[in-house]
């Protein structure tokens, strides 16, 4: 999202919640630092479905949960994620796993390899680990959603952690947003 798109976004808010007393440059420089690589329309339908739903302006936090469930589609729900897993059970069995692997989506795949493909096929008890594998994978696509969503610039700065070269918020801020995180 560009600053002006976020400008646009702030502008919403403090018509839509009008108690919002806050430095207006400061939240346009904030929500352009952290919703720099999410696309200007999911935040402004996430924006638009929270103020239909709370008389409370959102935080950066509820901003990106309600942008994160408008656009979390993508990955199967719980029962078709076991449905390729049962399926590749079936025509691959225990002894063609790459065959197996390639026939499921990413999220199915890195939980069942987490488990054990020998262990899945060669288990006694299948709904045992049907529920294993709903929990693992519930966590999983939580997870891959998340970092989906999350800015590149934070993922770098993420990376770098353990090498101790971290942009502060407040410089972003106190620049707004124009930081050199590269």
């Amino acid at each position: 999202m560009t600053v002006q798109e976020t400008t646009k976004i702030i502008n919403a808010l403090k018509v839509a919640y009008p108690q919002i007393q806050e430095n207006k440059q400061g939240m346009i420089s904030l929500f352009a630092f952290m919703f720099k690589d999410v696309p200007y329309e999911a935040v402004n339908c996430a924006l638009q479905k929270f103020i239909l739903e709370s008389p409370y302006p959102p935080t950066v936090h509820d901003l990106y949960k309600e942008v994160m469930s408008l656009t979390k589609s993508g990955f199967p729900d719980e029962d078709e994620a076991w449905y390729e897993v049962a399926r590749a059970i079936k025509l691959y069995g225990y002894y063609r796993p790459e065959e197996a692997f390639g026939s499921m989506s990413e999220v199915v795949r890195d939980v069942v390899k987490a488990i054990g493909w020998s262990e899945i096929c060669l288990s006694e008890n299948i709904e045992l680990v049907r529920e294993q594998f709903i929990r693992l994978y519930a966590i999983a696509r939580q997870r891959k959603e998340q970092e989906m969503l999350m800015p590149s610039t934070l993922k770098r700065r993420i990376e770098r952690l353990t090498k101790g070269k971290v942009v502060n918020i407040s410089d972003a801020v106190n620049t707004g947003g124009a930081v050199n995180d590269k």
